[in-house]
Formats: C-alpha cells, structure tokens, sequence
C-alpha cells in the first residue's frame, strides 16, 4: 500500500547523547501506523509515475561537494578506499557504539525461549518451519490492514485482532531463532547448522558516504532512485487511446440517426468515467486501476514480470539477512485481490514489524532500525539495477522511506547519510547473492511458500563463510 499526503507535524527530537530517536506520546500512534503501512505492505507501485526526492541520494551540487569533502576515511572490505577524504562530523545516529555493529542481532544462543517454541523446534527443522508459515498465515490474516473485515468490527476487537496477530508473528521469529540456537531440542547441531542466515548478512560500515563513493561502486543514483515504470506507462497510453476510440464509436452509434447528439453522448461518457477514476482514486487508493494496468502488463510483458518477480525477491532477500522476517508475498494486483479481497492492497512483500511498533510504542526508535527500514525499502529496486542497471519499480517504496525521514524529521543531510549507507549496504548484498536473487525470483513465480523460500536460503548460505553471507 502506498502512503498518501503525510502532512501531520512530528515532534520527535533526536538526541545526540544516544543512538535512538525519541518520538512525544502524542505523535506514538501516527509513527507506528506509517511504519506499519511499510511493513504490512512493502508495495512496489508500478502504476501511478511519481515525483520522487532523488535528493534523498543526489544532493544539491553544493552539498555533494560538502560531502566529497567531509566524507569518513574509514574503509571497509566491500568498499574500495576513496582517497582524499576526511572523518566527518556525524550526528549520534550514524557514529553511535550501536550503529558501528551494522544491525547485529541479539545472540540467540544466550536467548531463552518458551516451552511452545522449544516443543515446536524439538520435533524437527522441517516440521519447525511448517510451523512458522502457519503462523505467519495467521498473523497476515488478523492483521486489520490485510485480513477479512467483519461487518461488527470496532476499535477494540480490532486492537485485540492486531495484538493476536503480532503474538503469531513473534512465536515465528522466536522459531526462527530457536532454530539457529543450541536451545532447539531434538534437532541440536543439526538445526544450529541448518539455521545460520537470518539477520547474519555482512554490512557495509554505516558512516557518511560521499556521493563520489556510490559512483566509484557502479551505482547511479539518477537510475537507481528514479523509477521509469515505462511498461506501466505505455500500457496507460493505449489503454486510453483505446477507451476514447471505443467511447467515441458507442457514442455515434448509440446516437443512431441523430448525429448532432454523439459528441453530447461522448461527453456524458467521459464524465462518468473521469468520475469511476476519481472514486478509484480516493476510496480504493487507485486499486481498480492498478488493479487493470497489472493484469494487462503481466499478460503482455514477459519482461515486466521478470522484473517483479526479482524487485520483490529482492525485499525478501534483503529482509530476511538483515533480521526481518517476511510474512508472504504476492505478485500482481489480481493475486493480492484474490488473497485479501481488497482493491486497496497492492501486490508485494509483508514483513513481520512487531519490533518496530514496540520502540514506537516506547517512543525510541533506533538507529538499526531505522537502517533496516531503508534496506528492506530500496532492496526492489536495487535486485533490478543490478540485473538491468536501471529501475521501473519502487516509486511507492522510496516515497515511503522518503516520509519516514520527514516523520522522524531528519534534515537533508541525515536522510541524504541514511539513503547513501542503505544504497551501497543493500547493493552489496544483493551483489554478494546474485544468484540467489535469481532462484529465489523463480520460486516466488511458482508460488512457493514463505518457508520454502527460507529454506532455500539457508541451503544456498549453509557452506559459505560467514563474512560472504
């Protein structure tokens, strides 16, 4: 789903003695429910063309001058050494203690678990993570933003129907990471050694980087953040010269002998559906359009799917390396019609957010979270520009990102740090695995399972050293 004209005041403040972002009680609720629209649906939008903030990555020339000037001489394995530059002087959020560790997890191995999840993982690998898709079924159906509306729904069965859901999500994280532990009785080693990839993916050192450093690694903001959606857009073009011309005939021939009448009667035809566009527009959040433009470009574009198909597997991916479990998926409009029974809910990535809404509900959001938010966001659009070395997908997940640093109200230069480190962090991943990628974009066609995927994963990562992860 996509965000629409975020325009309440946020009094968050950061505080530079600490690696969180502290956010006022009064503005808790509507942080957590920007976050959560993310999470419950990482879209990617490939029918409405937006204006996006390039700037996020391409500053004015004169701050990216700044910043060649400023950015850090600490270097990193995945980076080449950029010459003739300086440490900077960073906010708290990208030089704390915490965000130095690039988004470790806590050790599962000293992480206790509850009797059901020990019970679950005792009984094998393979029925543990039957299990957790269970779970994460039920969590995507009691979730309000995508689960069946009942016609006695109020506020309170719907905040119990959420709570329940956040529990499935946290008993299949906790399966997860009983897995990767000593603690999975039953499976022992074996589980240990099967279990190894989540939120194990190497990062990139989250420092300021300087524009000049993204180019000097093959990436092109210009290509990278500005999706072209050029499929969608031809489709859109014909499809309206099409519904003119057939308006036009119908009118002149329902105007039978009367002639004078057809351009009266084509005019009336254009207002009601310049009307039924509106009404998708504002009530639907533009699904029966998107709904229509999908379906037209998966069935004409063997390209365009190909390319959804990896944008998503990059989410899932990125996601899953960097400690966020993805819930399920969908591919197209129709299939997200055919799975919630909404127009409103587009295709794409579901992640598991319950984390995220507890430092909202907190009201500290942390650093390594709010870098994971970016990754999981620009994880689609950097599995395309890796492939194609441009993008048509993603406009709705940079604009997300992009009202997330207003929520929070990070300045020009934070977001600009945020969206460079989560640029080069989230291509070298999707670098490191290209491959995978690419089997993972061919499951995700056939309609594989979510622990499917998983294990897919895990069985292409079990052999490899942990510093390629």
């Amino acid at each position: 789903r996509v965000l629409h004209n975020l325009t309440f005041p946020m009094a968050s403040t950061l505080l530079v003695a600490a690696p969180t972002l502290r956010t006022s009680k009064h503005n808790e609720t509507k942080i957590n429910k920007e976050v959560q629209r993310f999470f419950s649906s990482s879209a990617f939008s490939r029918n409405e063309k937006r204006r996006l903030r390039t700037s996020l990555l391409c500053a004015s020339s004169s701050s990216s001058a700044d910043d060649d000037e400023t950015s850090s001489s600490k270097s990193s394995s995945a980076l080449p050494r950029t010459p003739g530059t300086s440490v900077d002087a960073l906010d708290a959020v990208m030089m704390s203690p915490e965000t130095e560790t690039t988004m470790k997890t806590t050790n599962p191995d000293i992480k206790t678990f509850s009797e059901d999840v020990l019970a679950v993982c005792s009984k094998g690998y393979d029925f543990a993570l039957q299990s957790l898709d269970k779970k994460l079924d039920l969590a995507i159906k009691l979730d309000p933003a995508t689960g069946e509306l009942l016609s006695d729904d109020n506020e309170q069965s719907v905040n119990l129907r959420q709570q329940k859901g956040l529990e499935e999500e946290k008993f299949a994280i906790d399966v997860l990471e009983c897995l990767a532990s000593s603690s999975g009785n039953g499976g022992g080693e074996e589980n240990k050694q099967r279990i190894r990839a989540f939120a194990r993916g190497q990062q990139v050192p989250k420092r300021s980087y300087a524009l000049a450093e993204l180019k000097l690694n093959d990436i092109d903001p210009s290509k990278l953040l500005a999706p072209t959606e050029n499929t969608i857009t031809e489709i859109k073009k014909k499809l309206g010269v099409a519904v003119g011309a057939l308006v036009i005939v119908g009118a002149i021939v329902t105007s039978g002998e009367d002639v004078g009448a057809a351009p009266f009667q084509a005019i009336k035809t254009f207002v009601f559906l310049s009307f039924l566009l509106a009404y998708d527009a504002v009530a639907l959040n533009a699904g029966a359009q998107n709904l229509v433009l999908d379906f037209v470009a998966n069935l004409t574009s063997e390209e365009y799917k190909t390319r959804l198909r990896r944008h998503e597997a990059g989410h899932f991916l990125v996601a899953y390396l960097t400690g966020v479990l993805p819930k399920g998926y969908t591919l197209s409009s129709l299939d997200a019609f055919k799975r919630f029974g909404r127009l409103n809910v587009q295709a794409g990535t579901l992640f598991c957010d319950g984390q995220f809404q507890n430092e909202v509900k907190r009201g500290k959001i942390t650093s390594t979270s709010v870098g994971r938010f970016a990754c999981v966001a620009l994880a689609g659009v950097c599995a395309e520009y890796a492939k194609y070395g441009n993008s048509e997908g993603g406009a709705a997940d940079i604009q997300q990102l992009d009202q997330l640093f207003n929520a929070l109200q990070f300045s020009q230069k934070k977001s600009d740090d945020e969206v460079r480190w989560a640029t080069l962090n989230t291509m070298a991943i999707v670098r490191r695995h290209e491959g995978l990628v690419d089997e993972l974009a061919r499951m995700m066609g056939t309609g594989e399972s979510t622990a499917k995927l998983i294990s897919i994963i895990e069985a292409r990562l079990a052999n490899v050293a942990e510093k390629d992860i």
